[in-house]
């Protein structure tokens, strides 16, 4: 994901909650919409600051392979998000060194746990998990061919949705989300 799509593509789209209020913490975490009816400390959306190039290679090494272009170029845009109060989230990286706590807008979900040390069972060897959804905790993964597929990770395994690619999976969650969100709003 180029700059312009993830501009154009993702923060436009969660930024439609910055007037709830819109900050950046000490690492370059952005913090968009305050949610005090959620927590006292929760935001609606958490982009993670992005990813070093050392902090890049060191995830290519310890997962044992190269990222998906399309996923490697997100990771230099954002390492990781969580939206719509973690209704969905886009894994990311927990370097080994860190410079500050391991609080939730420090770091995002870790990545390698879900595909090293946890791996989900009957997964291809080429697939990646990428993300992860909170309703019915269904995970993402990026394919060999570069598709993206949402999968039942509880019970069957078995396919939920695919999409082209990371980008397209992305920008179509993130706007599906906002819809049924403006919905609820204006159902209260």
């Amino acid at each position: 994901m180029n700059r312009d799509c993830f501009v154009e593509g993702v923060l436009r789209q969660l930024e439609a909650w910055s007037n709830e209020g819109d900050t950046t913490n000490e690492l370059g975490t952005r913090l968009i919409g305050h949610a005090p009816h959620v927590a006292p400390r929760a935001y609606f959306h958490v982009v993670y600051a992005p990813l070093k190039r050392t902090e890049l290679d060191e995830l290519t090494g310890r997962l044992g392979r190269p990222l998906p272009l399309q996923f490697s170029e997100f990771l230099t845009q954002a390492n990781g998000l969580s939206v719509f109060v973690g209704s969905m989230r886009v894994l990311g990286y927990v370097p080994l060194v860190r410079r500050a706590s391991t609080s939730v807008y420090n770091y995002p979900s870790d990545i390698v746990v879900r595909n090293v040390s946890a791996r989900i069972k009957g997964l291809g060897k080429d697939a990646l998990v990428v993300g992860w959804y909170a309703e019915d905790g269904s995970y993402v993964s990026i394919e060999g061919d570069g598709s993206v597929v949402r999968f039942d990770a509880r019970g069957s395994g078995s396919e939920i949705q695919t999409w082209a690619d990371f980008d397209t999976w992305l920008i179509e969650e993130i706007a599906a989300l906002r819809r049924k969100q403006i919905k609820a709003v204006r159902n209260i």
